[in-house]
Parts: C-alpha cells; sequence; structure tokens
C-alpha cells in the first residue's frame, strides 16, 4: 500500500512536471546569439531575414505550432471551421480572453488530453497546456489535466 501511494505521488509530480504553464510563457523574448534558447515549445525564429544564422544574429520566441486566430473585437473577426472550436489561448499569460473581446485560438474539437494522475502524454510535436479551467497543478491541483496543442 506504501508503495502504491509512493509510485501514485510520483506519477502525479511528472504528470504536473510536463505541463507547460502559462507563467513559463515567453512569447517574443529574444534569442539567438547563443544566448539562453527559447521554451520546448517555441523556436527561434531571426529577426532578419538577411542573416538566417542565429549564432549570429538575433531573433525572438515564437510558438512551433500555429493555429488560427478567432473571436476578439477586430473589424473583421474570424470563425473557425466545423473542425474547430474557438477558445481562449491557454498558451498565453492569464487574462480575460473572449470575455475581453481578447482574439483566442481555434483548437481541433478532438483534442488529445495530457497529464492529470495518469500523466498522458502528447503525441509528437505537440505540447500540454493547462486548461484554463481553475485547476492549477503548481498550487494544490495534483489530478489538473491539459490539452496538447
Amino acid at each position: 500500500m506504501l508503495l502504491q501511494s509512493i509510485l501514485l505521488a510520483i506519477t502525479a509530480t511528472f504528470a504536473a512536471a510536463q505541463t507547460i504553464t502559462p507563467a513559463q510563457n515567453q512569447l517574443g523574448r529574444t534569442c539567438g546569439f547563443k544566448i539562453a534558447p527559447c521554451p520546448l515549445d517555441m523556436k527561434c525564429v531571426p529577426d532578419n531575414p538577411y542573416c538566417p544564422e542565429l549564432n549570429k544574429c538575433a531573433g525572438h520566441c515564437q510558438f512551433k505550432n500555429k493555429y488560427d486566430s478567432c473571436g476578439g473585437f477586430t473589424p473583421r473577426p474570424h470563425n473557425c471551421d466545423k473542425n474547430h472550436e474557438c477558445q481562449d489561448d491557454p498558451r498565453l499569460p492569464p487574462n480575460c480572453g473572449l470575455a475581453c473581446d481578447v482574439p483566442g485560438i481555434c483548437v481541433p474539437k478532438e483534442v488529445h488530453y495530457c497529464g492529470g494522475f495518469v500523466g498522458l502524454r502528447c503525441p509528437d510535436g505537440l505540447f500540454c497546456y493547462d486548461q484554463l479551467d481553475g485547476c492549477d497543478p503548481l498550487h494544490g491541483g495534483a489530478d489538473c489535466s491539459g490539452i496538447c496543442l
């Protein structure tokens, strides 16, 4: 019984550790010049198209996976196709999102779930993000699941 409890605690710790939280968001942060690399879910994009060598030139961090923008208070708000739904972007820092007319992203309706007690992992190329549902794995929510984007 004690061994099961220990294994369960370790599994929950690893599940929470693999979820990328908005606090880790560093969108637009400077990279290149052999300085600190971008987080795992981002890539360093050169600032100057004539200098693509990031060891010699500056760049900025961008998300690896792109999703269409939707909703928000824009002159021509975009709608998602039938296989996607418009949601707040869980990759961005906490804000009031669509409720305050901030554009969201088109998230697939059949999304993969990750984290939780089971420690589900995302398919290759996708990253685990908190669902912005009030459950925070870093503040007492041991069984928080996320979505793979």
